[in-house]
């Protein structure tokens, strides 16, 4: 079998899943695809997924909490139907190396998840995998050398071309069902990350003294989460709901001004959610004995809304607040992400990303 057309979307935040969207492009246009490579913010789909046999469709995607990101979720799903279309899904994963050691990233229900969704809309999926690139997660830890990073990638591009080869050939391939059970058993925590902890760490960013206002975070933001905002002439980046964690603002910040203080969020869900809700849970259960059960996991639900609610109330307070000079250089100074060395993909350029 051999494909006419192939439809490639990506969605992407510092470039890793760009670069593997790239890599099966290419190779599609080696064996002799009409290939449209884009991101999903820019995807037309209706009129770019070919019908039939000889289409094949593309989704590539970071893994966000073990399983799909929500943006990638949300694009699926409205993706249009097609009878007998082929599709592949790919997932890339946080890769590190620790001394000598490289360990591998591990997509959980990701893949699957997207390709379930296709299946329901009439897609033939052929393949799924997971593809190990350089952790991007800089809001956690500092990114990688160089040469560790070039060393990821060349492992990685050779994984891509054994999924392409063996897709494009007519044939198919599905890789990580260990990933899989992984992701099956700790789905609590992917669920959790979807509905409740992607929106806290939304609201750990904060600009440095070292903003200056250019907006290239906004500009470029895949998930449209950053409002400049601010009195005078010097707006600085705040960050909505809509953030997904891509890491795409701290990654290209020119001045690296982007911060991650997760300080602030571990504080704000002591003070504003555990201690108040321990407090209300115990003057409840000493008149209600039968709400006891609410110190199980309903407790865990209402901290977290109510975390949720404080940061939601507190945010813009805090972003007023960073304006001024000594109270910006001290939370900078207590940030970890402040001394991190940054990452994106070393060769992807804003521009190529949307």
């Amino acid at each position: 079998m051999t494909y006419r057309e192939a439809t490639l979307y990506f969605y992407t935040g510092t470039g890793n899943s760009y670069r593997v969207a790239t890599w099966l492009a290419e190779a599609a246009r080696d064996a002799g695809a009409a290939v449209t490579l884009r991101p999903i913010g820019a995807a037309r789909p209706v009129e770019e997924i070919g019908q039939g046999e000889s289409a094949l469709l593309g989704l590539v995607m970071p893994t966000h909490g073990f399983t799909a990101p929500w943006a990638m979720l949300r694009f699926a799903l409205r993706l249009p139907r097609r009878r007998s279309t082929r599709a592949v899904v790919i997932a890339t994963r946080a890769r590190g190396k620790i001394g000598p050691l490289f360990t591998p990233g591990i997509e959980g229900t990701a893949t699957c998840l997207i390709a379930l969704i296709l299946a329901l809309k009439g897609y033939r999926v052929r393949g799924v995998t997971g593809v190990d690139m350089p952790s991007n997660w800089i809001a956690v830890h500092p990114g990688f050398s160089a040469g560790t990073v070039a060393s990821i990638k060349a492992r990685a591009r050779e994984k891509v071309a054994r999924f392409s080869d063996a897709i494009l050939s007519g044939g198919r391939r599905f890789t990580g069902w260990l990933p899989l059970l992984i992701g099956l058993y700790f789905f609590h925590i992917s669920l959790a990350y979807l509905l409740l902890g992607r929106l806290f760490l939304a609201k750990m960013f904060f600009a440095s003294e070292r903003c200056t206002g250019c907006g290239l975070c906004a500009a470029h933001c895949p998930n449209h989460a950053i409002e400049m905002r601010g009195c005078g002439k010097h707006l600085r980046p705040y960050w909505t709901f809509r953030c997904e964690s891509c890491m795409r603002c701290m990654g290209y910040c020119p001045t690296r001004a982007v911060e991650a203080n997760y300080l602030l969020g571990i504080g704000v869900y002591l003070l504003a959610a555990l201690i108040p809700t321990t407090a209300l849970l115990a003057w409840l259960t000493a008149r209600a004995p039968a709400l006891a059960f609410l110190s199980g996991t309903p407790r865990w639900v209402l901290e977290s809304v109510y975390a949720l609610v404080a940061l939601g109330l507190l945010y813009p307070l805090l972003h007023f607040l960073l304006g001024v000079g000594w109270i910006n250089r001290f939370f900078t100074f207590i940030t970890p992400t402040h001394y991190y060395r940054r990452y994106h993909e070393p060769e992807a350029t804003l521009k190529e990303l949307e």
